[in-house]
């Protein structure tokens, strides 16, 4: 056993003394005359190498096999060389086999120990001499030696310096980082120490600290849910309140949908939340909250719902008001058709807007915006329109007259009642506005049937009295065969251009007679006369359809001039029963005429007539069933047969 441990030490002394060696490299300044510039910048490459073929950085320790790196500065001899690839089982410093053969032949490891140094040592002799000798050569080719050790000085201080400046910046470096890290982990083991000491010593009134204001928190939350409620509005007119914002928004697409169904073919109506529909949180003291239900119906029966739509306008001034722009684009299409059809027999060969037609945005209640039908008459045959609109921040009466093209006289307040004379934000307005048509120029060529309209011609006559007037002559249009070509601006021809014109039938003018005789006097002359002119006898006096008819039917057309059958006062003057429009005529003596479901009156009641007065004109007003008029002669408050007091 003694022998044993003791082949075995020797076999782990000779191992070690093997192993690598630790080479540190120390600064200091050798000396200047046994140093090569050239053979500085060599030791320095070869260094470089090492370190970037090691992974290692400037300054690091390195551990290096005597036989790598070989360097006399002395003798000018500087060499790097990789160490040589070996079997597995050899290392540096001899072939160290496994631990298995040194524990079976430790004598052969001790035997061929010393051999192998011997090689290296005689290796390293061999390749010394022949530095020294190459040293030599080098050094007879230099200049001179005090020249050369001079420059060799200055030289060895600047790569030196180049040399060591990243080593000292980085241990500068290093040594400041250590020292904050390690200040800081000092101050916090620290602070971590005495708030550990602090939260013994202090834990009981720390938790009674934590529960005290957990249960302020939770009485202040209490108190804010019980005490407020959400204030929700439109466009910002409240409407009521809830409890949660999920009472309103929950049903907005609902309500949308059935007030949309309620208006047919118009704007649809949308809600969204926190846009048109707003909330609020407010103190819900003495405030009744809505249910989903009562939100619903406020919304539904809302009629101050403003929305964004469509004007178009015709140069410059607002003809009708659409839901969208393609709404609106569609709309000039339409008009553009129905206004732009040619006569029967004509062919268009343009057609265009006299105007330049916009479509501009524009807020109003929803139910100021039109409907395609509605729009489109305004559009083609004008009309009458109310508009109504919120006033908005900024706008006053003057921007309103040219936004809907009105005067200041035909806006008024929200109830349409009164016009105003001011206006500020918030305002509901009504704008009353006179529509006209927009105009279309076109222009049509071709053969077409034409009216030529009749003159009115007016003469006097002494056959009539002042005041009264009678038609001699009708009015008759003629007919022609135009051919040619038209240009017509808003439906009126501007410009004709005739090829041929073939009339058809000669237009009759209309003559009219206006009496200049001296109108007689209103006394009554104690006779009937005829109460029309021309008549048929359609019905009598006396017993008819089961009760007595009290007077006689005399038919014409309608719009026959009746006459005041004698001279008296007009006491009846109105739409009197079954009798329609009616005249009734004192005549004294107890004697008065009356004439019934006339179209027309042309007196009033306490008017003096004279006979053969025009007083109305035949019509089927009241009780009737055709153009007639109905003629009674009341003696004493009895009514009798008109025929023999009038000679038939």
């Amino acid at each position: 056993m003694d022998s044993r441990d003791k082949q075995s030490r020797k076999v782990e002394e000779k191992t070690e003394e093997a192993k690598r060696v630790e080479v540190y490299v120390e600064r200091g300044e050798a000396p200047q005359d046994d140093y090569d510039l050239e053979l500085m910048k060599e030791a320095a490459a070869v260094y470089a190498r090492y370190l970037k073929d090691k992974g290692l950085e400037p300054g690091a320790a390195t551990f290096i096999e005597p036989e790598q790196l070989n360097v006399n500065l002395k003798t000018t001899e500087v060499e790097y060389k990789e160490p040589e690839v070996e079997e597995p089982e050899a290392q540096a410093g001899g072939d160290l086999r496994s631990e298995k053969d040194v524990e079976e032949h430790p004598e052969r490891i001790i035997k061929e120990q010393p051999n192998k140094e011997k090689k290296v040592k005689a290796e390293k002799k061999r390749k010394k001499e022949k530095s020294v000798k190459n040293t030599k050569e080098k050094i007879k080719r230099k200049k001179p030696k005090k020249e050369r050790n001079e420059k060799l000085q200055k030289e060895g201080i600047l790569v030196e310096k180049i040399l060591s400046a990243p080593i000292d910046m980085h241990d500068k470096l290093q040594v400041k980082l250590d020292g904050v890290i390690s200040r800081f982990a000092r101050d916090f083991i620290t602070e971590t120490h005495n708030i550990i000491s602090i939260y013994k010593n202090s834990k009981k009134v720390i938790g009674r600290g934590v529960l005290v204001m957990g249960l302020i928190c939770a009485f202040i939350l209490v108190l804010f849910d019980n005490y407020t409620v959400y204030e929700y509005a439109y466009n910002g007119k409240v409407l009521g309140y809830v409890d949660s914002q999920e009472d309103v928004t929950d049903i907005l697409d609902i309500t949308g949908e059935k007030l949309s169904e309620a208006r047919e073919n118009e704007k649809e109506v949308k809600f969204e939340a926190n846009e048109n529909i707003t909330f609020n949180l407010v103190d819900g003291r003495e405030k009744s909250t809505d249910d989903s239900d009562t939100a619903v119906n406020k919304l539904i029966y809302m009629t101050d719902i403003e929305t964004e739509a469509f004007g178009i306008y015709d140069g410059g001034n607002l003809v009708t008001i659409v839901e969208s722009k393609v709404a609106a684009e569609k709309l000039l299409g339409q008009a553009m058709n129905i206004l732009s059809t040619p006569d029967t027999g004509m062919e268009l060969l343009e057609a265009e807007f006299s105007n330049s037609l916009d479509i501009q945005p524009i807020n109003v209640l929803l139910f100021s915006v039109q409907s395609n039908n509605k729009a489109k008459k305004q559009m083609t045959k004008g009309g009458e329109a109310e508009f109504y609109h919120i006033v908005e921040e900024g706008e006053s009466l003057d921007s309103l007259e040219t936004t809907f093209g009105v005067n200041a006289a035909n806006i008024y307040d929200g109830e349409n009642k009164e016009a105003v004379s001011f206006v500020e934000q918030g305002d509901k307005v009504c704008i009353r506005k006179d529509i006209k048509p927009v105009s279309i120029k076109m222009v049509e060529s071709g053969k077409m049937r034409e009216k030529i309209e009749y003159e009115t011609i007016k003469k006097k006559s002494k056959e009539y009295y002042k005041g009264d007037t009678h038609v001699e002559q009708k009015g008759i249009d003629g007919i022609q065969i135009f051919e040619g070509t038209l240009t017509k601006v808003g439906g009126e021809i501007t410009d004709r251009k005739t090829d041929n014109i073939e009339i058809i039938r000669e237009k009759q003018d209309k003559i009219i007679l206006i009496g200049t005789a001296k109108r007689p006097k209103t006394a009554p002359t104690g006779t009937f006369a005829m109460p029309v002119k021309s008549y048929v006898l359609s019905s009598y006096f006396g017993p008819r359809w089961g009760r007595m008819h009290t007077g006689i039917d005399m038919a014409n057309s309608m719009g026959t001039p009746i006459y005041a059958s004698d001279g008296g006062t007009v006491i009846r003057a109105e739409d009197y029963g079954g009798y329609g429009l009616c005249i009734d005529i004192d005549h004294e003596n107890g004697r008065v005429t009356r004439y019934g479901h006339c179209s027309a009156l042309l007196v009033n009641a306490g008017d003096k007539v004279y006979q053969g007065q025009n007083i109305a004109l035949m019509g089927n007003t009241g009780r009737s069933f055709g153009s007639h008029l109905h003629f009674e002669i009341i003696l004493n408050g009895s009514p009798v047969d008109p025929l023999p007091l009038l000679g038939l």
